[in-house]
């Protein structure tokens, strides 16, 4: 009985010791993330522990998409999951308190429809593609928020823009064909001749 209590104590003590040692902001049970997005993860909350808030963007793979409800991020995390189901790929973005005003649940759909195409990609490299881009929104508005320094993988205004009114891209590209539609209409009935 002894020896179960202290090996269940070794056991416990080698636990906490190596999660809290532990600096992987990356779990990928279901191999979904290649080097480059886990590099990108890993180097970007590097940075973050030297700031004042200390916030973290964390990306995590499922088996099963119902897991994902049972995800509790912390108040400064954001996690980004992909949980297969039916043998395609649900991403979703689950926010911490701190950053629920910047990374609303409207914004956080906008992101990762923004990224639609990419992660609904059969290819392993597009799909990575798709979660470096949902990555670097959320942590260009959470520099906006933190006031943080940008840098090289930030988005731009533009894009941005079009994260927050998807909408007016299906606009514009709704309205030129429209015109050329009305133009070919137009066009078509100059050149019929009466009979």
């Amino acid at each position: 009985m002894k020896n179960k209590f202290i090996s269940f104590g070794i056991l416990l003590i080698s636990f906490l010791l190596f999660t809290a040692s532990t600096t992987s902001f990356v779990s990928d049970l279901q191999n979904l993330f290649n080097n480059q997005t886990k590099e990108l993860v890993t180097q970007k909350n590097k940075e973050y522990q030297k700031t004042k808030n200390k916030p973290e963007i964390r990306l995590l793979s499922l088996k099963n998409s119902n897991d994902i409800n049972k995800i509790r991020p912390m108040k400064n995390q954001v996690i980004i999951v992909a949980a297969l189901q039916n043998k395609r790929k649900n991403v979703q973005i689950l926010v911490g308190k701190n950053y629920q005003d910047v990374l609303t649940q409207n914004k956080c759909s906008n992101i990762i429809r923004y990224a639609g195409n990419k992660l609904r990609s059969e290819k392993k490299s597009s799909f990575n593609s798709g979660i470096r881009l949902v990555f670097n929104a959320c942590a260009t508005l959470i520099a906006q928020k933190d006031k943080l320094s940008y840098d090289k993988n930030s988005l731009t205004q533009e894009e941005l823009q079009k994260i927050d009114h998807p909408q007016s891209v299906s606009l514009v590209w709704g309205l030129v064909i429209a015109a050329l539609i009305s133009f070919g209409l137009v066009l078509f009935k100059s050149t019929r001749k009466p009979h």
